[in-house]
C-alpha cells in the first residue's frame, strides 16, 4: 500500500507567480503526468466527480536560437474547471509587454508565449504554470540565445566582468580554438593550437599528413607532447562521456550534405552539446528539420552532425564539445578545380580520357557518369598522380550507349563535361570492328605544368611555416643561452635532441643529502616552478634558466637576500628578490615583459639580464656607474654603462642585430664584450697590460677566440656559437682558458688549470655531453649550459655542496645532486651513450661493423644473448679514444642474435641478422628478359620463379610505375613464383616489365619488354598539295607516329569525286614513298582523297583531304535567260528560263534559283550548290501568300555557280481570279432519323465566294448550321427528323460569277413490317401472294418489297422477288405435296424491315392432327434473346492504313445489329462497309483517317432482348 506524502511547493522567490496574482496553498499532494517533465500539485486529497486538476498534453520544448530572431513557446493544458496559465522566468520578470507576449488561440486550445526581436539577456530557464482551484502543473523551458558575431574567448570583457564582480558571464565555456577575428598576434613560428587537436581527434595514418600540413618536423617531440596531451583529455573526458569511437571525420555525402559522427555515452543526459565552427558558436537543431542550416541528430549511440545547402563560407575548423570539454575536432577544406574536366568526342571502340587540376591534394575524386558513380574496374580506369593534383578518368573501349554527361566531384566544387561518341562509319555492317588503340579528348592545356605551379605554391607554404617553427625555435636556443659569467655554474640553454640512442640506463642510484645543503637546478624545462636549492650557508641556490610555466625566482641567501633568478623562461615576470643590503637580486628572466634589475642597497639597480622583447639595460649605481646590461636579448642594442671611473660595464650577452663590444676602461682597455650575438665578429678589446678582453659569447660565423694577455696567457673564448671549435687558451700558470659557453659542432670543454683542475665547460651546444673536467680539490668542474641528449647535472663541491647545473635543456631533469661532507663527482660529468646500437642485417658472408660512442673515454663489454664476446673467430673487438667497435669479418648464420654493449651502468643492444640478398636462376633470367609480343587486344602473361624465403616482397613495375592488382591487371604471388597478366592490351601498354623481389637484405630486379603490335596510326597531315594542273593532281604527306609496333609496308590511295558518294581505289604505294600523282582527272572537277598505312597487322585509319581539290582553274558559266513566272498561286510560283548562251566549254549539271522579296535587298538561295536543279523550271513552295517576288538563276558546273541571270519581273503569291466551282460533290444522301445530318461541298474560287443554303429553294431554318472554313462549306442538322428530307442547294458567289449544286437529302429509319399476307391459288402451279402495306409505304417513296419463299424440299429460304412497289406477287412452280413458306419484308434505303409470315401452303395444309393417345409432347422453343460470342477488340492502326474489325453475335429469332461510332450509327455511312454473315459482323475502313477514332459499339436487338459490345479506336500518325 502506498502512502501519499504531503508536500509543499518549492518555488523560489521570482521564480514562481507572483502572490497577488495566485492564492496558491502551501501543502498539496504530488501526482504524476502522463508527459514526462511535468510537475504535478493537487490541493485535495479527492477531486468531485467530474472534476480534474491541471495537465500539460504538450508542454514547451526547449529552443535554441540566434540573435534577432523570432522566438516562442506553445503549450496545451487540460483540466476542469478551465486553468488559467501564467508564465515566468528565473532570473528577471516578463512584465515587459514590448519583449514578451502571451496569447491564447481557443480554437486550438494552444497557450503561445512570444519574444519578438530576442536578445542573450533573454537566454533564461522559464516556466509555464497552469492552475484551477484543485491543483497547479508547472513545466521549465530552457531558452539560449546565439549572439550575432558571438566570439568565445572575450578577455577584455571577462576582465571589467571581475572586476564588476559579475561572475556568471564570466565563468562562461570557451572554445580552445579563437576565432579569427580575436586571434593574438602569432609569435613568429608558434604552432596553430587546430595542430593539436587535429591530432587528437585524427588516426594514426594522419600523422603524417598533419604535420606536414602545419610544417611540424621533429616527431619525436610531438608524438611526447601529444601522448601527454591525450591523457590529460581522456581525464577531462571521462567526467562527461564513456565509450568514445568511431570518430568519422567531415566528408561530403551523395545528397550533397556534409557530415561527421562520432558515438559516446553521456553520463548525465542533461548535459549540453556545443558546436564550433573557427571558434564561434553555431547553432543548430534537432526538432526543425530543414529550417536550420546545422543539424545534431542522435541515432543509439551515434551523433551525426549535419550541414545542408554547402557554400564556400562553411569551410572552416569544426568542433563538438560536451559542457567544457572538447569531443571531436575535424577540419573542413574546399578544394578548387585550377582545370576543369572538357568536353570529348570519340569514335566508336576509342578510349576518352577526362582529366581536371585540383587546388589542393586529394587522393580521390567521386566520378559520375550519367548519374551514377563509378569505379575503378574493366570499363573505367581511374588515375591520380603523385602530386594527387592530377586526376583522370579513362572510359574505356567506347561505345554509342557510353555518351552522356560526365562529372568530377570534389567536395561541393564540380565540374561536368560531355561524351560524345561517333559511329564509325567506315566500319562493316553486321561485324564488330576492331577496338582502337588510339585515345580522345584531354583538356588540351599542359596539366603537369599547372600541377607543378600549384604543388611549388603549397610546397612554399609549407616551407615557410617550417622556417618559421625552426627560427622560433633557434631563437629560443640562443635566448637561453645567455649566461652571467658571474654565476657559479654557467646556465646554458640548449635544444639540441640530439640522436635518437637507445640506452638503458642499468642502475640509477640517487645521492643521498646528509646536510642541507642543495645544488642549483638550472634551465629545467619543466612545467612546474624551477627555483634553487638551499645552500650549506642557508642561502638559495641560483635558479637560473627555468623554462618553467610558472614563476622563476631566486631563494633567500642565509644574508636575507633572494638569489638569482636568472634565465628563467617564465610567461610571467622573472625578477630578482631583495638582498641582506635591500638591493634586489639579478632579474635574468626570460619573461615577455621588461625585465629589469631592482635597486641595491647603496642605490645601483640590480643587473637586467632579462630576455625582453624591450631594451634589456643596466641601472646606474652609487658610485655614478650603471650596472651591466647582461644577457639583454633585446632587439635593440645592449650595451653596459659608464662607470664612475670613466669606463663602461659589460655588454654582456646582448642578442642584438648589431655589434655588441665592450667600452674602454679608464686604465684604457676596453670592456668586455661578452655574449654579443651580432653578425659580426665578437672580440674583446686591448687591456691596457697589453693583453685582449675577452670576447665572449660572439655568435660569429668566424672563430671566437680569446686574445692574448700580458702575462703571456690567452684571453677566455667563452659563449663562440662558431662552426669551428672554441677553446680556452693558455694561462702562464700553464692552465688553459675557460671555454665556456662554445657553441660549435664540436665538443666544448675546458682546459686544465695549474693546479690540476679543469676550466669550466660551460654552455657547450654541442651534439655530444657538454661537461667540467676535474678541478684539484678532487671536485668536478661545473657542467653548466650542456645541450646534450644525456642528463646535465652539477657536480659536488669540495665544501659539500653541489655544483650548479645550470641551463641543461636536456631531454631528461637537469638537476644539481646532493652530499655529506665528502666530495662526489659532479652529475654533469657521467658517462654517456651519445650513438648507440640499432637493428641491422648482414649479407652472408659479407663484413659487418657495429659501432658505440660514447661522450668520455671510458672501457665498455661487449655481449652477444647474453655471452661475452672477445676478438678472435672472426670477430675483432677494437677502442679509439671514445669509439667502441665490433667488427664481424665474414657474417655467417650463427653470428645472428642480440648484440649488448654495458660500460658501466650504461648499456645499449642491437639486434643482429644475417641473411642472403635474393637471387634469380640464370636460365629462368634468360627466358624472362625475352619479349613478349601480344597483338592488341589480347592477353599478356609474365612468369617468374625464385626460391621461397621468408620476409620476401615481389613487386611488378611497368616503366618504372609500381603495378597495382584491379582494373585489368592481375597479379598471382606463388611461394615459388610470381605471375603477371595483363588483359585485353592496348598499343600505349607496351614497355619495360620489371619483377623486383625484396627482402631485409637487398633486392633484385629482372627486366623484360612487352611489344604490342597494333595496326598503324593514320599518316600525318595535313595532306599538301605538290601540283594541280587540268590533267594531274600530286599529293604529299608524311609517315604515322605510331607504326603499331611492326613497319610500314605500304600506303594506299582512294579518291572521291565532288557529288558522288563512291570512294574509287587509285592504288598503292610503297612505304618509302609518301606522295602520289593522280593522272586521271578532269579539267574543273573536284577531288577529296584520303591515305590509309597499312602493315602486317593491318590498315590505319584514314587521313582525308580537309577540302576538295580542283584539276585545274576554276572555270564558271555564263549566266542563264531571265527567268520567266509561268503561274502563280498563293502557295507555289513556277518558274521557267533558258540554258546560258556562253557554257565556257565547261558542261553545265544544274541551276541555283534565288529569291528577293520586294522592299529587301537580301537574296535567298533556295537550294544549295551541291543539290542543283537538273531542269529549266522550278516551283518555288517557299512562298508567303501575298507577298511579292523576284527571282534569278546560276548555272552550276564542276567549278561552281556561275553568274546570276536579270531577275525576273515582280509575282505576287496569290491564287488569279475564278469563277466558284465545285469539286466532286455528292448529290444524295440518306440519314437515319435522328442522327445528325453533314452535308460537305468543297468548292474553288478566286476571290472566296458569298455562301448560301436554300432547302427546297426556300432558306434554311435557323437550327441548321452553316459552317465555311476556306475552300469549303458544310451543313449541319444537329438531329435530324423526317420532315428534314429536301433538296439543299448551295449558292457560290464572286465578282466573276456564282454556281449552284443541289443534295438530296433524305431522313429515314428502318420500315415497319408489311401487314398479314394471304395466299390463294389461281392456276395450277401458281400461288397469289398478297399483303397489307406497310405504314411507312405512304412516308417513304422510295420503300418497296422483298418476297422470300422456303419449301421443305430445300429447306433453305431464298428471295424469290425483289424491289416490288406493288402489293401483290404471283409464285409459280407450286407443287403438289410440297410445304411452302412465304416471307414478305418492307425495304428502304436504311435497310429491310422484319418479316410478315404468310400461313403454310402445300401437303400439310389439310392434314388432320393426330391424337398421341394421351401421352402429352413438350413444345421445344429455340428462341432466345441475342448475346455476344467474340467480343470487338481494341485497334490502333496508322493513319491511312486498312482496317478490319469484327465481332459474332447469337440469337433467335435473328437479331438486327447495328454499328455506332461516338454514339452514332454508322450503318448507312458509306466510308464503312458493314456485314452481317450468319451472326459474325465486320466492318471494314479502307484507308483510316483521323475523325475514325472513337468508340465503336455493336448493338444486337430482337425481340427477347438486346446486346452490346465496344471497344476503342486509336489513329496513329
Amino acid at each position: 500500500m502506498f502512502k501519499r506524502t504531503k508536500v509543499t511547493d518549492g518555488t523560489a522567490t521570482g521564480q514562481g507567480p507572483d502572490a497577488e496574482n495566485w492564492d496558491g496553498k502551501e501543502v498539496g499532494f504530488r501526482k504524476k503526468s502522463k508527459v514526462p517533465g511535468v510537475m504535478i500539485t493537487q490541493y485535495i486529497e479527492k477531486l468531485p466527480e467530474g472534476k480534474s486538476h491541471p495537465d500539460f498534453t504538450r508542454k514547451p520544448i526547449a529552443l535554441t536560437i540566434q540573435e534577432g530572431k523570432f522566438a516562442f513557446f506553445k503549450a496545451i493544458v487540460t483540466g476542469d474547471p478551465k486553468p488559467t496559465v501564467v508564465w515566468s522566468r528565473n532570473n528577471g520578470d516578463v512584465s515587459d509587454p514590448a519583449r514578451y507576449q502571451s496569447k491564447y488561440d481557443p480554437n486550438s486550445n494552444e497557450h503561445t508565449f512570444e519574444m519578438p526581436h530576442v536578445k542573450p539577456d533573454q537566454a533564461d530557464t522559464y516556466k509555464c504554470f497552469a492552475k484551477n482551484e484543485y491543483g497547479q502543473a508547472m513545466v521549465t523551458v530552457v531558452l539560449n540565445v546565439i549572439e550575432v558575431g558571438f566570439k568565445m574567448t572575450k578577455a577584455p570583457q571577462q576582465q571589467a566582468e571581475v572586476a564588476n564582480c559579475n561572475f556568471k558571464k564570466v565563468l562562461k565555456r570557451r572554445s580552445k580554438v579563437v576565432p579569427k577575428a580575436e586571434e593574438p598576434e602569432k609569435k613568429e613560428g608558434e604552432i596553430d593550437p587546430k595542430f593539436w587537436e587535429l591530432l587528437m581527434s585524427a588516426d594514426k595514418k594522419d600523422y603524417e599528413r598533419i604535420c606536414a600540413e602545419f610544417g611540424v618536423t621533429d616527431f619525436r617531440w610531438m608524438l611526447k607532447k601529444l601522448n601527454e596531451m591525450k591523457r590529460e583529455r581522456e581525464e577531462e573526458q571521462a567526467e562527461f562521456v564513456k565509450n568514445l569511437s568511431d570518430l568519422k571525420p567531415i566528408h561530403i555525402n551523395a545528397d550533397g550534405t556534409a557530415s561527421f559522427e562520432l558515438e559516446f555515452d553521456l553520463l548525465d543526459p542533461s548535459s549540453s552539446i556545443y558546436l564550433y565552427k573557427d571558434g564561434e558558436m553555431i547553432p543548430y537543431t534537432k526538432e526543425l528539420g530543414d529550417k536550420m542550416k546545422h543539424c545534431l541528430r542522435k541515432v543509439g549511440r551515434k551523433y551525426i552532425f549535419s550541414m545542408r545547402d554547402l557554400m564556400p563560407e562553411d569551410a572552416g575548423f569544426y568542433q563538438l564539445d560536451v559542457e567544457d570539454v572538447n569531443m571531436f575536432s575535424t577540419d573542413f577544406k574546399m578544394v578548387d578545380f585550377l582545370v576543369k574536366i572538357q568536353e570529348v568526342k570519340a569514335m566508336e571502340r576509342e578510349d576518352a580520357v577526362f582529366e581536371c587540376v585540383i587546388s589542393a591534394p586529394l587522393s580521390k575524386l567521386m566520378w559520375f557518369g550519367k548519374n551514377m558513380p563509378l569505379e575503378q574496374g574493366d570499363k573505367y580506369d581511374i588515375e591520380v598522380s603523385e602530386d594527387k593534383l592530377i586526376h583522370r578518368l579513362v572510359v574505356k573501349d567506347c561505345m554509342v550507349v557510353d555518351k552522356g554527361i560526365y562529372a568530377a566531384c570534389a567536395g561541393i566544387k564540380s565540374c561536368n563535361a560531355w561524351l560524345v561518341v561517333e559511329a564509325d562509319k567506315g566500319a562493316p555492317k553486321g561485324k564488330k570492328t576492331a577496338r582502337k588503340t588510339t585515345r580522345a579528348g584531354g583538356s588540351g592545356t599542359d596539366l603537369q605544368k599547372v600541377a607543378q605551379e600549384q604543388q611549388q605554391i603549397l610546397d612554399k607554404e609549407r616551407e615557410e611555416r617550417k622556417e618559421k617553427i625552426k627560427a622560433a625555435r633557434e631563437a629560443a636556443a640562443e635566448a637561453a643561452a645567455a649566461e652571467e659569467p658571474e654565476k657559479t655554474a654557467d646556465s646554458g640553454a640548449g635544444k639540441d635532441k640530439g640522436a635518437a640512442v637507445k640506452v638503458e640506463r642499468i642502475d640509477k642510484t640517487s645521492v643521498a643529502a646528509t646536510t642541507t645543503v642543495a645544488g642549483d637546478s638550472g634551465s629545467g624545462h619543466s612545467a612546474g616552478k624551477a627555483s634553487g636549492g638551499a645552500k650549506q650557508d642557508g642561502s638559495h641556490a641560483d635558479a637560473g634558466g627555468g623554462h618553467s610555466a610558472g614563476k622563476a625566482s631566486g631563494g633567500a641567501r642565509k644574508d636575507g637576500s633572494i638569489a638569482d633568478a636568472g634565465g628563467g623562461h617564465s610567461a610571467g615576470k622573472a625578477s630578482g628578490g631583495a638582498k641582506q643590503d635591500g638591493s634586489h637580486a639579478d632579474a635574468g628572466g626570460h619573461s615577455a615583459g621588461k625585465a629589469s634589475g631592482g635597486a641595491k642597497q647603496d642605490g645601483s639597480p640590480a643587473d637586467a639580464g632579462g630576455h625582453s622583447a624591450g631594451k634589456a639595460s643596466g641601472g646606474a649605481k652609487q658610485d655614478g656607474s650603471h650596472a651591466d646590461a647582461g644577457g639583454g636579448h633585446s632587439a635593440g642594442k645592449a650595451s653596459g654603462g659608464a662607470k664612475q671611473d670613466g669606463s663602461h660595464a659589460d655588454a654582456g650577452g646582448g642578442h642584438s642585430a648589431g655589434k655588441a663590444s665592450g667600452g674602454a676602461k679608464q686604465d684604457g682597455s676596453h670592456a668586455d664584450a661578452g655574449g654579443g650575438h651580432s653578425a659580426g665578429k665578437a672580440s674583446g678589446g686591448a687591456k691596457q697590460d697589453g693583453s685582449h678582453a675577452d670576447a665572449g659569447g660572439g655568435h660569429s660565423a668566424g672563430k671566437a677566440s680569446g686574445g692574448a694577455k700580458q702575462d703571456g696567457s690567452h684571453a677566455d673564448a667563452g659563449g663562440g656559437h662558431s662552426a669551428g671549435k672554441a677553446s680556452g687558451g693558455a694561462k702562464q700558470d700553464g692552465s688553459h682558458a675557460d671555454a665556456g659557453g662554445g657553441h660549435s659542432a664540436g665538443k666544448a670543454s675546458g682546459g686544465a688549470k695549474q693546479d690540476g683542475s679543469h676550466a669550466d665547460a660551460g654552455g657547450g651546444h654541442s651534439a655530444e655531453e657538454a661537461s667540467g673536467g676535474s678541478r684539484q680539490d678532487g671536485s668536478l668542474a661545473d657542467a653548466g649550459g650542456g645541450h646534450s641528449a644525456g642528463k646535465a647535472s652539477g657536480g659536488a663541491k669540495q665544501d659539500g655542496s653541489l655544483a650548479d647545473a645550470g641551463g641543461g635543456h636536456s631531454a631528461e631533469e637537469a638537476s644539481g645532486g646532493a652530499r655529506q661532507d665528502e666530495p662526489l663527482a659532479d652529475a654533469g660529468g657521467e658517462p654517456g651513450i651519445t650513438s648507440g646500437l640499432s637493428d641491422i642485417h648482414a649479407i652472408r658472408g659479407q663484413p659487418a661493423e657495429l659501432t658505440v660512442k660514447m661522450n668520455t673515454d671510458c672501457d665498455g663489454a661487449w655481449f652477444k644473448d647474453g655471452e661475452p664476446l672477445k676478438s678472435g673467430g672472426g670477430i675483432s673487438i677494437t677502442k679509439d679514444a671514445n669509439i667502441h667497435k665490433l667488427t664481424i669479418h665474414s657474417c655467417r648464420d650463427t653470428d645472428s642474435g642480440l648484440l649488448r654493449f654495458v660500460s658501466g651502468d650504461l648499456s645499449t643492444e642491437g639486434r643482429i641478422t644475417v641473411g642472403d640478398v635474393p637471387e634469380f636462376d640464370e636460365d629462368d633470367l634468360h627466358k624472362f628478359s625475352k619479349p613478349v609480343i601480344v597483338r592488341v587486344g589480347q592477353n599478356a602473361a609474365f612468369k617468374m620463379p625464385f626460391q621461397p624465403q621468408e620476409s620476401l616482397t615481389v613487386s611488378w613495375f611497368k616503366d618504372g610505375t609500381e603495378l597495382k592488382d584491379g582494373g585489368g591487371v592481375k597479379i598471382v604471388r606463388e611461394p615459388n613464383h610470381s605471375r603477371l597478366l595483363l588483359r585485353d592490351c592496348l598499343r600505349s601498354d607496351s614497355g619495360e616489365i620489371k619483377i623486383q623481389l625484396k627482402n631485409p637484405f637487398g633486392a633484385v630486379e629482372a627486366t623484360s619488354q612487352l611489344i604490342v603490335l597494333d595496326r598503324p596510326g593514320p599518316p600525318e597531315g595535313p595532306v599538301e598539295t605538290v601540283e594541280t594542273t587540268s590533267s594531274v593532281i600530286e599529293i604529299k604527306w608524311n609517315p604515322p607516329k605510331d607504326d603499331g609496333g611492326s613497319a610500314v609496308t605500304n600506303y594506299i590511295i582512294e579518291r572521291q569525286e565532288r557529288g558522288h558518294s563512291l570512294w574509287t581505289k587509285l592504288g598503292d604505294v610503297s612505304a618509302e614513298k609518301t606522295s602520289f600523282r593522280d593522272r586521271n582527272v578532269t579539267h574543273g572537277k573536284k577531288y577529296s582523297y584520303r591515305i590509309y598505312a597499312e602493315n602486317p597487322q593491318g590498315l590505319s585509319d584514314s587521313l582525308e583531304t580537309a577540302d576538295s581539290i580542283m584539276a585545274g582553274i576554276m572555270i564558271l558559266s555564263g549566266p542563264p535567260g531571265k527567268p520567266k513566272v509561268v503561274s502563280t498561286s498563293k502557295t507555289c510560283i513556277n518558274l521557267t528560263w533558258t540554258p546560258p548562251e556562253d557554257d565556257k566549254g565547261v558542261p553545265i549539271i544544274g541551276y541555283q534559283v534565288e529569291k528577293r522579296k520586294k522592299d529587301t535587298n537580301q537574296w535567298l538561295a533556295l537550294n544549295a550548290i551541291n543539290e542543283p536543279i537538273e531542269d529549266v523550271n522550278y516551283a518555288v513552295k517557299d512562298v508567303t501568300e501575298g507577298a511579292e517576288y523576284e527571282f534569278r538563276v546560276s548555272a552550276i558546273n564542276e567549278s561552281g555557280a556561275g553568274d546570276a541571270s536579270p531577275p525576273s519581273a515582280m509575282a505576287c503569291a496569290k491564287n488569279p481570279n475564278m469563277r466558284p466551282c465545285f469539286k466532286d460533290p455528292e448529290d444524295f444522301l440518306v440519314v437515319r432519323a435522328g442522327n445528325s445530318v453533314r452535308v460537305k461541298i468543297s468548292y474553288e474560287a478566286e476571290p472566296p465566294p458569298h455562301i448560301t443554303w436554300l432547302k427546297d429553294d426556300e432558306p434554311i431554318a435557323p437550327w441548321i448550321n452553316v459552317i465555311n472554313t476556306e475552300g469549303m462549306s458544310q451543313l449541319v442538322i444537329p438531329s435530324s427528323k423526317r420532315s428534314d428530307s429536301a433538296i439543299y442547294t448551295i449558292k457560290a458567289k464572286n465578282s466573276v460569277g456564282e454556281a449552284f449544286f443541289d443534295v438530296e437529302v433524305r431522313v429515314t429509319d428502318e420500315p415497319k413490317c408489311p401487314g398479314p399476307v394471304e395466299l390463294e391459288q389461281t392456276v395450277y402451279g401458281k400461288v397469289a401472294v398478297s399483303w397489307v402495306p406497310s405504314p411507312d409505304q405512304e412516308l417513304d417513296d422510295r420503300l418497296y418489297y422483298v418476297v422470300s419463299q422456303h419449301d421443305s424440299n430445300t429447306r433453305m429460304w431464298k428471295t424469290v422477288a425483289d424491289r416490288l412497289f406493288a402489293n401483290t406477287y404471283t409464285a409459280h412452280n407450286i407443287l403438289p405435296g410440297i410445304e411452302y413458306h412465304f416471307r414478305v419484308y418492307a425495304k428502304n434505303d436504311m435497310g429491310l424491315s422484319d418479316p410478315s409470315q404468310s400461313p403454310t401452303w402445300g401437303a400439310n395444309s389439310n392434314r388432320v392432327p393426330i391424337s398421341s393417345n394421351g401421352v402429352s409432347s413438350m413444345e421445344i422453343s429455340f428462341e432466345r434473346p441475342p448475346s455476344i460470342l467474340v467480343p470487338l477488340k481494341v485497334h490502333t492502326p496508322p493513319k491511312g492504313y486498312q482496317l478490319y474489325m469484327t465481332c459474332a453475335v447469337r440469337g433467335c429469332p435473328t437479331p438486327n445489329v447495328s454499328w455506332y461510332l461516338n454514339n452514332t450509327c454508322i450503318n448507312s455511312d458509306k466510308n464503312y462497309y458493314i456485314t452481317n454473315s450468319c451472326g459474325v459482323c465486320s466492318m471494314y475502313i479502307l484507308r483510316v483517317r483521323e475523325n475514325d477514332g472513337g468508340e465503336y459499339r455493336v448493338v444486337a436487338v430482337n425481340s427477347l432482348g438486346k446486346a452490346e459490345c465496344s471497344t476503342k479506336l486509336t489513329v496513329r500518325d
